[in-house]
């Protein structure tokens, strides 16, 4: 999954073999040749999968950052919670 509008980040939504039938959900920095690991997620459902990286995309594409990401308890929760 890329999207043009995440510049500094790439999402990547992948099932590896060694992995089993866990699908993962891994945020990158980009740097000038190199990237950084943020933060990876797992999900056993595929659909669940596409839909945190599209929320993640989402919250990255303007000018957020990563501290909301990097800051969120276990489990699925990056929007902020209205109040």
């Amino acid at each position: 999954m890329s999207n043009p509008a995440l510049k500094k980040y790439s999402v990547t939504v992948e099932q590896t073999p060694d992995a089993g039938s866990v699908w993962l959900v891994r945020l990158y920095r980009k740097r000038l040749l190199w990237k950084r690991l943020v933060s990876s997620d797992w999900f056993l459902d595929p659909d669940q999968a596409r839909k945190f990286a599209e929320q993640l995309t989402e919250d990255l594409s303007g000018n957020g950052g990563t501290g909301n990401i990097e800051s969120r308890q276990p489990g699925w929760v990056l929007h902020r919670a209205p109040r």
